[in-house]
């Protein structure tokens, strides 16, 4: 009887692409190398299963794809399409330079903060609470250990290390605001990483991570935020300083802004932006009853949640624990 041989595995079919022009926009949203491969390799990027954030195909999951597939499988590449005049995801129609306009191309990491800003608006339901902060209290208790603190540990300390150390409390009592979304799935952090955005000179910004800040002191802190922001401006990140937080900090009240409205990063279900820290008159109501007008130095909170998967209450629950730790603190937190 002659031999024969057993019919060739067939080639693993991709997922079908998805139906909706929203959900195949994300998953194309792969880096440019991701891109280049799956070209030549005449792969469709939007009928694969992406596994990062928001279904974003990543270089893993298409050298999946490429092992598991057959040789001499490959499809062939598709006919190159016109694109010059069509409107770009990210950035809406292209705008027409006039006469004295200087054209500049986008920086590498103006065009990455520019698709992960339009994609972060997209996938998340955008809601922003504001809330008026009296860091009186902080600001006395900062006077009175400043010094030593400064002499003991060689750092400066700022306000910020207190707002740290109250959102850390807040998030463990809190757990629905340090979450990310997979899918149909909630997904509650352990971990609390907290994102530290910082602004780079000229331009650009970049939000280094603080891992595991809940299991530090108030001078773990001030080390460990002043350590990623002086790497980050002297371009001294890795990749993995910039990876995995669970909740971000924007604090453009260092330039003086009162408030703003911060985009969430993908990834994440809620950020938090503190404004200018300012004296204000305010009214308070003595132990008798009586009311006066005091100087209070005084900063505005703002948290931007995704109310797909918070509620309002809870990001409001949230932020009044996180002021009412910031106007009861004492020095036993340093």
């Amino acid at each position: 009887v002659a031999a024969t041989s057993a019919p060739a595995p067939a080639a693993p079919k991709a997922p079908a692409a998805p139906s909706g022009s929203f959900e195949e926009r994300v998953r194309t949203k792969s880096s440019p190398l991701v891109r280049k491969i799956a070209a030549e390799q005449g792969v469709e990027i939007g009928a694969l299963t992406g596994s990062g954030i928001a279904g974003r195909v990543t270089r893993k999951d298409l050298d999946a794809y490429l092992t598991s597939r057959p040789a001499g499988s490959a499809a062939p590449a598709a006919a190159p399409v016109s694109v010059s005049h069509a409107p770009s995801d990210s950035h809406g129609p292209a705008a027409t330079p006039w006469a004295g306009d200087i054209v500049e191309p986008m920086s590498k990491i103006r065009k990455l903060t520019s698709e992960h800003m339009s994609l972060a608006r997209r996938v998340a339901a955008h809601v922003t609470t504001l809330w008026e902060v009296d860091l009186t209290r902080v600001a006395r208790v900062r006077a009175a250990v400043r010094k030593d603190f400064e002499a003991q540990s060689g750092q400066k300390l700022t306000y910020l290390p207190f707002i740290l150390q109250a959102v850390c409390q807040q998030l463990k009592r809190h757990p629905m605001i340090n979450t990310a979304v997979s899918g149909e799935n909630l997904i509650y952090r352990k971990q609390i990483n907290l994102g530290i955005a910082v602004a780079l000179e000229p331009t650009g910004l970049i939000v280094p991570v603080l891992k595991h800040a809940d299991e530090l002191s108030l001078t773990g802190l001030t080390r460990g935020v002043n350590d990623l922001a002086g790497r980050a401006r002297s371009k001294k990140l890795s990749p993995t300083d910039v990876q995995d937080a669970t909740f971000t900090i924007s604090n453009p009240g260092t330039f003086g802004s009162l408030t703003g409205t911060p985009i969430i990063p993908v990834g994440t279900t809620a950020i938090l932006c503190l404004g200018a820290i300012e004296k204000r008159p305010k009214v308070i109501t003595g132990a008798d009853g009586e009311d006066t007008i005091a100087i209070r130095t005084c900063a505005y909170f703002s948290l931007s949640f995704d109310h797909k998967v918070i509620d309002g209450a809870d990001a409001d629950r949230f932020m009044g624990d996180i002021k009412k730790a910031l106007e009861s603190v004492t020095e036993a937190v340093v």
